[in-house]
């Protein structure tokens, strides 16, 4: 009695675990799916109107420094643009 419960415990166990592995799954978490976007607007601006002065310092930048920045247009942009 004792080896038949003992090979019934077994069986159930084994089964459980595989049940739980789900077939051919990698228990791993996917990736993240990359995004392409592309600056189509560029603009120049001085580096005081987008830095704070703590950032100006630690890149070494003065405030009148110009720096390129992209305009990467907003869902009220893009609806605009479709409605023309």
């Amino acid at each position: 009695m004792k080896h038949t419960v003992a090979i019934l415990t077994a069986l159930a166990l084994s089964t459980g675990a595989a049940a739980a592995a789900g077939p051919n799954t990698v228990n791993e978490r996917p990736g993240d799916v990359a995004h392409v976007v592309s600056a189509n607007n560029t603009t120049q601006v001085r580096a005081d109107s987008v830095l704070t002065t703590k950032e100006l310092h630690r890149a070494g930048l003065s405030a009148d420094a110009k720096l390129t920045v992209t305009s990467y247009p907003s869902e009220e942009y893009t609806i605009a643009e479709q409605e023309r």
